[in-house]
């Protein structure tokens, strides 16, 4: 079974949206992260990496490409907000998955 969550989540990163629907309010979603240590936004992030490690760790999809599948307004965007939270930019992920290094 595919849920909205698997199908759906490149469309919004809002936490409202998420909340609905797996049927929650916003403050119980946030509540259940927060007892498991996230924020609910670090827990959406969090998603939206895993989502774009899969194709740049399995495929030859340009980095754009990737982008835009996530939804992200631009490739840079997408960049930086990888960046946040990986501490790496997709290239060097993928680089590194390979096995190559870049000088």
């Amino acid at each position: 079974m595919v849920h909205w969550h698997d199908r759906d989540f490149a469309r919004t990163r809002r936490v409202e949206k998420y909340a609905q629907t797996l049927g929650y309010s916003p403050l119980t979603l946030s509540a259940t992260l927060t007892c498991a240590g996230l924020g609910t936004k670090e827990f959406i992030d969090r998603r939206v990496i895993l989502e774009a490690n899969r194709p740049l760790a399995h495929s030859d999809q340009s980095a754009a490409r990737i982008a835009d599948h996530l939804g992200f307004p631009s490739p840079s965007h997408c960049s930086t907000s990888y960046h946040r939270g990986t501490e790496q930019t997709p290239i060097t992920f993928r680089d590194t998955v390979h096995g190559h290094s870049r000088r």
